[in-house]
């Protein structure tokens, strides 16, 4: 059960060198050491080892392991062999038979008996605790405080006893434990969560049931909330939960109802117009209304059906409606037909009178067969009748008439062209002859209208005069033709030319010649061409007014053939400049996703940007409007980017000023602290300082090396400074304490005070708080009787004092003497006593080296017994001479101890 120390590697320990120090007394367990045990200086090296070997050979034999405590010569074999047990009862039993030899071996036995019996006990409530935990596994419903209680009864056990194999099987089922516990109350906590969010999302689904029924919310508005409800009815937490099945029906048939209504206030919403469905229409929606299956709640359904009636109410009264308009219509475009057809009589008559006015007889005998025609699907009012008898007889009067006339008319346009043939002979404005012979013309088709008849003699006589008129006229359009000949020829080179062109840039692929690979023609020379190619075009003028009419008309036109041939090279560079033009966005937007980028390689991207912009202009020229509007919104996204890093790089700079700034004004402050601070403003400010600069930003390293170099010498100065003041305020306080007693020892020697004695008393400074109870009882004269004694001649004090030993705290105070203090003090500052009290200081030696032995410990002066033995002898009254001289050789040796 125990491991045996001695099994292990042991290294043989070597006899003491150095004689062991005489203790003043012996105490009741070292007399039988020294009279049984022999000391480890008396064994050899190879006698302790063989000893060892022997020990090492009993194994787990207690019984010869406690043999060998016995015969063992030495302690440390003895404390071997008691180590090497194993059992319970060998180490009762070598309790027992060691307890009135060395304290050491009866420790050791005993230790070892309290482990093994506490390892005992404490597996067997270990047990008991881990089958607890078992039968507890064992139930369905794990009660949460039995789980708890067998934690805390684990946790009373001290654990360091047990086996690694106990605690862990413990742990697995703490831990399984802890895990069922959870699960259930993560299913419970579940349930309950699921539960509420089901009642919620039925609520919401109800909630809106109304609204749709009414027609006030759409149809699609149960479709959230019957979703959410359904995804909650996806991940029922615990499926068998009677709660959760419970809810789980009453979420179908919210579910289902929210389903019915929906379908109906669907179809409601479907529902055409008024005014447009028929009544075969109507007929069909009801019996579709009918096949729907009828809401499970009454006043929803009454809510859909009442809807519905008010449609089929609405449809029949639209339908109502328009039949009467329809009526109302026809009644108003028959009235409107007859009031046109009167109108458009009216009109003809007014015509016929102006014709008639005019004395145009053909016009008017036209008009008269219209008028006559119109009149036969109905008669017309009196008015209109009068007027058109009127118009009938004039017709009739007016062909008397034209007969007579005509003939006077004709013989002065034969003169009229004779007169243009004779002024032909000279020179003659060409457009205006032939606007004069054009009007001629046109005069005798006017006569023709009246209706005479026509003479042929003197039609031949005014057909040769207007030719010979024509002459001069003639003449200049050949020159004009000419002049459209020469100026379609030119169209027609341009357009060649655009062909050899398109033939040039674009060639056709031929059978058996391979076409050259990744062939870019060259768009710049392409729009040059087709640039001069319409300026050319443009300077030829007007196509209209240029070129022969022949050559305007037909498939082969000269416009179709320019424009067929310039949208052979117009196309693909509209194409191409599409392209570029598209590529020139793509520039323009990665240009725009670089702007707050804030990547290290920014502006090599612009660069790189701006060498594709310019690579692409050169290849592809865009019109200018265009091109203008691309580079302006690149060169913004540009902009954009540099000012940003000029922002960027200006913000970097400032705030690494406001940060360098922000660390001199600490440095600044530290060296702004003046001798004459106090210790609490240094304080105050070395921890303001020291927060304000870890709170500081980080630095590059070269700056912040050197600013952490000034801040730590102006910390280290208002360190040293504060070192200063301490040490002032600590050998003030001693220089106060010399003062005080002075003055004590002034009152104390004279019979009538001094006047001034109490106020230089007041006057005293830089003495603590803590001190001054007891000088002020000193100088009040409180101490006097018990100052008379204790200021006798120290060598009446000399032998045993009853007072403590030196650093004891136990011991009565006011049974030690001044000369016991002062011995006490020269012994803490290691100064020589007078030769007076040399026996005093040995025997307080013996004292303070007896109450170390017995307490187990070294006894250690602290510098508050110090202090507290120099105040009490400072407050003794009425020293003599001698002690007021060691008095005063202790405190200078105590502030010489400080300033080290």
């Amino acid at each position: 059960m125990f491991k045996n120390p001695l099994k292990q590697d042991i290294t043989p320990i070597p006899a003491a060198k150095s004689t062991p120090k005489k203790t003043p007394a012996a105490t009741r367990g070292e007399a039988p050491l020294q009279a049984h045990a022999q000391p480890a200086s008396d064994i050899s090296p190879g006698e302790s080892r063989a000893w060892r070997d022997k020990i090492l050979a009993a194994g787990s034999d207690d019984a010869a392991l406690l043999r060998l405590a016995h015969q063992a010569p030495g302690v440390d074999l003895k404390l071997a062999a008691i180590e090497a047990l194993t059992q319970e009862d060998s180490f009762r039993r070598a309790m027992r038979e060691f307890g009135d030899q060395d304290k050491r071996l009866y420790r050791a036995a005993r230790s070892r008996w309290q482990e093994a019996s506490g390892r005992r006990k404490t597996t067997i409530k270990a047990n008991a605790v881990i089958a607890s935990a078992r039968a507890l596994l064992e139930q369905e419903l794990i009660p949460v405080n039995h789980a708890v209680e067998l934690d805390h009864a684990w946790a009373a056990l001290n654990t360091g006893l047990l086996d690694a194999a106990l605690q862990a099987e413990f742990a697995a089922l703490s831990a399984e434990l802890g895990a069922r516990t959870r699960a259930r109350g993560e299913d419970e906590q579940a349930i309950t969560r699921w539960l509420a969010a089901a009642d919620d999302a039925i609520g919401q689904l109800r909630a809106g049931l109304a609204g749709v029924a009414q027609g006030d919310l759409p149809p699609a508005a149960t479709e959230t909330p019957g979703a959410a409800l359904l995804e909650l009815l996806a991940r029922v937490p615990v499926a068998g939960d009677p709660r959760c099945i419970e809810k789980t029906d009453a979420a179908n048939r919210a579910l289902a109802l929210a389903s019915s209504v929906a379908q109906r206030a669907e179809f409601l919403h479907a529902l055409p117009a008024l005014g447009v469905a028929d009544e075969a229409s109507e007929k069909a929606k009801i019996e579709q209304w009918r096949a729907i299956p009828e809401v499970a709640e009454a006043h929803l359904q009454s809510v859909l059906a009442l809807r519905f009636a008010d449609w089929r109410n609405a449809c029949r009264d639209e339908r109502q409606r328009e039949q009467d308009a329809r009526r109302a219509h026809e009644q108003e475009q028959k009235a409107a037909e007859k009031r046109l057809r009167l109108s458009a009589i009216e009109r003809e008559v007014e015509a016929a009178e102006a014709a008639h006015a005019a004395g145009q007889v053909a016009e008017l005998t036209r008009l008269m067969t219209v008028i006559e025609r119109t009149l036969k699907p109905g008669p017309v009012n009196a008015a209109l009748a009068r007027r058109i008898e009127a118009l009938h007889r004039e017709q009739l009067r007016l062909r008397d008439w034209q007969r007579w006339s005509g003939r006077q008319g004709r013989e002065q346009l034969v003169a009229e062209a004779q007169a243009l043939a004779g002024a032909a002979a000279g020179k003659v404005a060409i457009k205006a002859h032939a606007e004069a012979i054009e009007k001629l013309r046109e005069r005798w088709k006017e006569l023709d209208k009246l209706g005479g008849a026509t003479n042929q003699t003197l039609w031949l006589a005014f057909d040769d005069a207007l030719k010979a008129a024509y002459a001069p006229v003639a003449a200049h359009l050949d020159k004009l033709t000419l002049a459209r000949n020469e100026n379609l020829a030119a169209r027609n080179h341009i357009i060649d030319g655009l062909v050899q062109a398109a033939a040039q840039y674009f060639p056709v692929a031929q059978e058996g010649v391979t076409p050259v690979a990744n062939a870019r023609p060259d768009w710049r020379a392409i729009a040059r061409t087709l640039e001069e190619a319409q300026v050319a075009w443009r300077k030829l003028g007007p196509v209209e007014h240029t070129v022969p009419r022949k050559a305007q008309q037909g498939g082969n036109a000269v416009t179709t053939r320019y424009a067929a041939a310039a949208q052979a090279l117009a196309a693909p560079l509209e194409e191409a400049c599409r392209e570029a033009a598209r590529q020139r966005e793509e520039l323009i937007a990665a240009a725009k996703n670089l702007i707050g980028s804030g990547a290290r390689d920014t502006v090599d991207k612009v660069r790189a940007l701006q060498a594709q912009w310019q690579a692409q202009a050169k290849a592809v020229t865009l019109p200018r409007r265009e091109e203008g509007k691309l580079w302006g919104a690149f060169k913004t996204a540009t902009d954009a980017i540099f000012t940003e890093r000029d922002a960027a790089r200006a913000a970097k700079e400032a705030q690494f000023s406001e940060q360098i700034k922000a660390r001199e004004e600490i440095i600044e402050h530290l060296v702004a602290l003046s001798s004459s601070s106090s210790t609490p403003e240094v304080k105050r400010a070395l921890a303001a300082a020291d927060t304000a600069w870890r709170a500081c930003a980080e630095l590059a390293r070269p700056q912040a090396a050197r600013l952490d170099a000034r801040y730590r010498a102006a910390r280290d100065a208002a360190a040293k400074h504060l070192g200063e003041i301490a040490a002032y305020a600590a050998q003030a306080r001693y220089d106060a304490l010399i003062a005080a007693m002075a003055l004590c020892r002034e009152r104390e020697i004279s019979s009538e005070p001094a006047a001034d004695l109490e106020a230089r008393w007041n006057a005293v400074e830089n003495l603590p708080d803590a001190w001054k109870p007891k000088l002020e009882a000193r100088f009040r004269g409180g101490n006097a009787q018990s100052g008379a004694q204790s200021g006798s001649p120290a060598g009446s004090q000399s032998g045993p004092r009853s007072g403590s030993p030196t650093g004891s705290k136990s011991g009565a105070r006011s049974a030690e003497t001044l000369s016991d203090i002062l011995l006490n003090l020269e012994a803490a500052c290691d100064i020589e006593s007078p030769p007076d009290f040399l026996a005093d200081r040995q025997q307080l030696k013996l004292r303070a080296l007896k109450a170390a032995m017995e307490a187990r410990r070294p006894i250690v002066v602290t510098p508050e017994d110090i202090e507290r033995w120099l105040l009490d002898a400072a407050a003794t009254p009425s020293p003599d001479e001698s002690s007021r001289a060691r008095l005063a050789k202790i405190i200078a040796a105590v502030r010489q101890r400080q300033r080290r």
